[in-house]
């Protein structure tokens, strides 16, 4: 870890912080860019996936140092990465020249009885000794493929640890043990984890070996029925401030500390470029203060023992786990083994939620005009409950197009009395398309389409008096 850049104070670059980051260029030393929103599934024979070369080019113009932070394969699971986006991964840490690269401890994939499918939400791995070994074979294995060193980031846990269960601290700082990687710690993460009942975060931090830490993380929260989230919505919270002035000195290899923030919150909380040039203000603070009262990391991690212990038998290996879980968040299936304990913890529900939130998002987000067309002649209840239904046939999809495809589909099967909606399909599913491959597209239409798609535009219901014959071509 002593032999990484110590690259300072830095935020997630997200599409929509793009112009604050060129305006804010002397407050931040280093950007850290997600990759996954830069690829796509691939039309072309042989090619599975691809990137967009466009949005690549500008983040590598970017004049930052850059790390690169994983959001698509967590290596928390038994079910391995693609290959195919192993490899892109590895194309973007090239391209973008990243000091290091990391991902989440967590699931994402689940082999189940018909197949592989996405949970749609990253969910929280048992805390074994399996566990650990899966991790940390996982980890190794991602590691081998990298140019850059490869740090495991803490992650978030909404629900109750089950009896035999390591701690958080414990849990994270065997993994990083056992598979010889450097921490990013997420001191949000760890605070929800506290505040949601879970080990404390001086505690967790006691038991781990923080001289691995090469990166912090803090972002603001939100909550939901009773819990407190890690949202990403928002500035930091005094309190968690105050805790990592605590914190940062303890870590003797720390080379970045970034603020997180989903640019969607902003215009509701409301935050602006004002509020956001003060928060990186306050982290360099915490920064320059971390580096005068820089202490030897306190504590030595508690030994962890690396065969399977009495406690650690009893509980599902991480295959049933995953299963169960996803089982359960997913609603697929009601009599899978530990659904009567998942169902009794609260936090599944919250979990469920949250991946209903997800998809929801995905589906208004990717095909807004449909979407408007259907409330404005059914209601927003009516909505709701064509995508409940919707969710009941497939599972979800880590790629937008395919959700909005899958979703339009399962639309076509539901004759729905609404005029022109396969057309806003078909144009909205084409748009993608074009997007995505470059390639134009010709949709047709039973009524003019422009007047069509601008009341939509403007949410107001179309004027369907006219008729014809129509085609609209969508250029690149």
């Amino acid at each position: 870890m002593r032999d990484l850049p110590e690259v300072g104070v830095g935020m997630v670059c997200l599409p929509g912080l793009e112009a604050f980051i060129e305006a804010a260029h002397d407050l931040i030393d280093v950007i850290e860019i997600e990759p996954q929103p830069l690829w796509f599934k691939s039309a072309a024979a042989g090619v599975p996936y691809a990137i967009n070369a466009a949005a690549l080019v500008q983040l590598c113009a970017d004049p930052h140092p850059k790390l690169v932070h994983g959001v698509g394969f967590p290596v928390g699971g038994s079910v391995a990465p693609e290959p195919d986006q192993v490899a892109l991964f590895v194309e973007v840490i090239r391209a973008l020249d990243a000091c290091w690269a990391s991902e989440h401890l967590s699931f994402s994939r689940v082999d189940g009885a018909s197949g592989v499918f996405h949970t749609g939400f990253l969910l929280p791995p048992l805390q074994s000794a399996q566990s650990v070994a899966l991790a940390a074979s996982n980890i190794r294995a991602l590691g081998a493929q990298l140019p850059v060193p490869f740090a495991v980031e803490t992650g978030v846990n909404y629900l109750r640890p089950l009896p035999g269960e390591m701690s958080d601290g414990a849990f994270f700082g065997a993994i990083a043990e056992e598979a010889d990687c450097a921490i990013l710690l997420d001191l949000h993460n760890l605070w929800c984890n506290e505040r949601n009942g879970r080990q404390g975060v001086l505690e967790a931090l006691d038991e781990m070996p923080l001289e691995r830490v090469c990166e912090v993380h803090l972002a603001g929260g939100d909550h939901l029925a009773g819990y407190y989230l890690d949202a990403h919505s928002g500035l930091v919270p005094p309190e968690l401030m105050q805790l990592a002035h605590t914190v940062l000195p303890r870590l003797p290899n720390l080379k970045a500390l970034i603020f997180e923030i989903v640019p969607a919150y902003m215009p509701a909380r409301p935050i602006g470029q004002g509020e956001l040039k003060a928060q990186l203000l306050d982290l360099r603070q915490l920064w320059n203060e971390r580096s005068k009262r820089l202490q030897v990391a306190s504590g030595t991690p508690r030994a962890i023992p690396r065969s399977i212990t009495a406690a650690d038998s009893a509980l599902p290996s991480p295959t049933a786990w995953e299963r169960a879980l996803a089982g359960r968040v997913l609603e697929s299936e009601p009599d899978a083994p530990f659904a009567q304990v998942l169902d009794a913890d609260n936090g599944v529900a919250v979990l469920r939620q949250l991946v209903a939130a997800v998809r929801s998002g995905t589906i208004v987000d990717s095909m807004t005009l449909s979407y408007r067309l259907i409330v404005l002649s059914l209601g927003e209840p009516a909505f709701l409950s064509l995508l409940r239904a919707f969710w009941k046939t497939r599972p979800p999809e880590p790629f937008a197009t395919e959700e909005a495809l899958n979703f339009a589909e399962f639309l076509r099967t539901q004759a729905l009395a609404i005029p022109h909606l396969d057309e806003v399909l078909a144009f909205e599913l084409a748009s993608h398309q074009v997007r995505m491959y470059a390639q134009h597209k010709t949709v047709r239409f039973t009524c003019s389409p422009l007047p069509l798609l601008m009341a939509l535009r403007q949410a107001r219901m179309p004027d369907f008096a006219d008729h014809g014959d129509f085609a609209l071509t969508i250029e690149p």
